[in-house]
């Protein structure tokens, strides 16, 4: 299943950055890795991180896999492990056609997608942990793909179906809002704009970050409606 900056380039259906790399979800990543290195399609560079040939160009692909049995009792790494157990259950199939420079097709294929809701999800775990890792420039890009993605469905829709699809992931994606995007949303914004200087963050409006902001109180207000 598909995830990523990929996976919300194609639910969203457009593309905001060049990416040299694709995120992916399995439900097992070392059977996913040794068949695609059987078939000679891939090259395992280390752990879950493979190298796909196409064309003269090499596409990395970081496989992932649902092995969290039982859960992490770390907060950050059970909500992770949660997404991702949510959105390939959730997933969906999309046509995928890959074209070359000279819009010849090298690539054709039906493969799952994560949902809107389930990449906002994604997109909440990633924004808290890439803050702590050696990358956390990148922050500034997985807020700019939350802000798209909840802006391009609305805040009420995508916590009815996150909350449908899992409370306990729900309640931490709140939590997560709020610290993140707090109460001054001009301050907030100036900060996002300073974190990612990418041309569609530096457009990024103050309602379009109002409007994701209030997913933290749409989760808050369908979870009083469905406890479990």
């Amino acid at each position: 299943m598909l995830i990523g900056g990929l996976g919300v380039f194609i639910r969203l259906g457009s593309v905001t950055r060049p990416t040299a790399d694709a995120d992916t979800v399995a439900r097992s990543q070392a059977d996913l890795i040794a068949r695609l290195v059987n078939d000679e399609i891939a090259t395992v560079v280390s752990g879950g991180e493979i190298e796909v040939p196409i064309g003269n160009e090499t596409v990395e692909i970081d496989v992932m896999d649902l092995a969290d049995e039982p859960l992490p009792a770390d907060s950050g790494c059970r909500a992770f492990a949660l997404a991702r157990r949510g959105a390939l259950a959730s997933a969906f199939s999309e046509r995928i056609i890959a074209t070359d420079r000279g819009n010849s097709v090298v690539a054709d294929v039906v493969i799952p997608v994560a949902t809107v809701p389930a990449l906002v999800a994604l997109k909440t775990v990633a924004m808290v942990r890439r803050s702590q890792s050696r990358h956390p420039e990148k922050v500034g890009s997985d807020i700019h793909d939350l802000v798209r993605l909840v802006t391009s469905t609305g805040a009420r829709a995508v916590a009815t179906d996150l909350v449908a699809l899992d409370n306990e992931l729900s309640v931490w994606v709140a939590g997560q809002i709020e610290r993140a995007f707090g109460k001054d949303l001009r301050y907030t914004l100036l900060r996002f704009r300073a974190n990612d200087r990418s041309a569609g963050a530096q457009a990024l409006s103050e309602d379009e970050v109002a409007g994701t902001a209030i997913l933290a109180d749409e989760l808050h207000e369908q979870l009083a409606r469905n406890p479990r």
